[in-house]
């Protein structure tokens, strides 16, 4: 796997031009190197096992932590490195360990309970226990995509719905004309921790929500800002939460899965636990093409919706301006691609506006 995510690499580095080459690059590398600093975890687990007869959950828990914090520096490397040097970090250090032991509080309220349950499974029922670890597990990420808008969002950034004024009554418009009659447009002040510009959909399914960045409201003109909300509304529209649910949940079935029997020797069940969560880094990469494939069509139905209900010209200029804005390259190595990318390079997305346009 790491030869593979160098080869890959090298060949994402080549398409790179130059005026590209420096973020982007850094980016890429950021990326493939974050990866095999995780792979590193699980060579260290392996070499303290076996664990003690009498582990129980809280050294589980230990274990879990621990690679949880092992993941940190490259986490680092990216905000006061990567960023730094390019202008686009704004979050001091101070602001990021906030966030970061904000984190790790949340994570081990649920963390403890679930290496409990797990352990308990385990051990009375060895065959079933890891399809019930899995449906515990993909249910709990369910649940904290519902709670993250409401919960969770607002403890790192403050969200907000979109302020009334002229561009708000356009957009009411857009979703009115789209047959969404509640309010679904939320303001994320983002500026304060990065330059980057961004909109994305939150929470669950049957209560999404339209969250824009005021970096890019602050970027765009008002058609272009229409243009990127009809493209998010595309994903409420044509039901890609739904569709993404379901495939994180197959994705990850297959993965713990696939731990289970590789782990299926250990006969410590923290020992074995352990290292089985260690593994799921290395076995969401094998899973990455196909998930990625799926979430790069998303984005080409999305912007066909958008072409519809707004325009597909003002797309393509917000399109240019957030790659520009957020440095990022607007061609990518195929491999590379399918791999790593969950939106399709700005070129092709350009390409398929820029026909629907004409």
């Amino acid at each position: 796997i790491a030869v593979l995510r160098g080869v890959l690499l090298l060949r994402q580095r080549a398409v790179l031009r130059p005026q590209d080459q420096a973020y982007a690059m850094g980016v890429v590398t950021q990326r493939v190197g974050q990866q095999l600093w995780q792979q590193g975890w699980p060579l260290l687990l392996i070499a303290v096992l076996p664990l003690p007869s009498n582990a129980g959950p809280l050294l589980l828990f230990a274990l879990v932590v621990v690679g949880w914090l092992w993941e940190l520096p490259p986490k680092a490397a990216k905000p006061f490195v990567l960023d730094a040097r390019h202008g686009m970090n704004r979050m001091t250090v101070a602001a990021f360990l906030r966030e970061q032991a904000i984190k790790l509080a949340l994570f081990a309220a649920l963390a403890l309970p679930a290496a409990r349950l797990a352990l308990e499974l385990l051990s009375r029922i060895d065959k079933q226990a890891w399809l019930a670890i899995w449906a515990i597990g993909w249910g709990g990420w369910a649940a904290l995509r519902w709670l993250q808008p409401r919960c969770i969002a607002p403890l790192f950034d403050q969200v907000e719905a979109l302020p009334a004024g002229e561009l708000r009554s356009r957009l009411e418009l857009l979703l009115s004309r789209s047959g969404v009659r509640e309010q679904r447009l939320f303001l994320q002040k983002s500026s304060a921790r990065s330059a980057h510009a961004n909109a994305q959909v939150s929470g669950s399914a049957r209560a999404p929500r339209i969250v824009l960045s005021d970096t890019l409201i602050a970027m765009l003109k008002a058609d272009e800002v229409e243009a990127v909300v009809a493209h998010e509304l595309g994903h409420i529209q044509r039901g890609h939460l739904r569709f993404q649910l379901l495939l994180i949940g197959a994705a990850s079935f297959l993965m713990v899965m696939v731990a289970a029997a590789l782990t299926a020797g250990i006969a410590e069940p923290v020992a074995r636990l352990a290292l089985a969560w260690a593994l799921l880094p290395s076995l969401w990469f094998a899973a990455l093409p196909l998930v990625n494939y799926w979430y790069r069509r998303f984005e080409f139905e999305a912007d066909d919706s958008a072409a519809r209900h707004a325009s597909a010209a003002a797309l393509a200029r917000a399109l240019r301006r957030l790659t520009a804005n957020n440095r990022n390259a607007p061609v990518a190595d195929r491999w590379y691609e399918r791999v790593y990318h969950t939106h399709p390079a700005t070129s092709a997305r350009l390409d398929r506006l820029d026909a629907a346009g004409t």
